[in-house]
């Protein structure tokens, strides 16, 4: 038998699917990484910088072409050409995370 999502899941899910359409569509209107590392931080910090402390942090690292995105005390690397539509993924398992801790 599955168990049903609650709410909270559904909106998470909802929330991923939204969060990777803006990734690509951020990544097609910047002019390089650096304007992308900025865009990021502005929406994602809006978005969820009040479950997060504050902000979600990008930063672009050209030496090895990577964005890393600091939040919740943590970061994780994302690889550029291969690896920024987890960033939508990591959001949420990250807000789950923090909703568990809350409890």
């Amino acid at each position: 038998m599955v168990a049903e999502k609650s709410t909270f899941d559904l909106q998470l899910d909802l929330d991923e699917k939204k969060d990777l359409a803006i990734i690509e569509e951020l990544r097609s209107r910047s002019k390089d990484y650096r304007d992308l590392e900025k865009k990021l931080t502005d929406y994602f910090s809006k978005k969820y910088g009040s479950e997060f402390g504050g902000s979600v942090v990008f930063e672009y690292d050209p030496t090895d072409n990577s964005m890393t995105m600091t939040c919740l005390d943590q970061e994780r690397i994302f690889d550029i050409d291969d690896e920024l539509p987890e960033i939508s993924m990591h959001l949420k398992f990250l807000r789950k995370s923090a909703l568990r801790k809350e409890k």
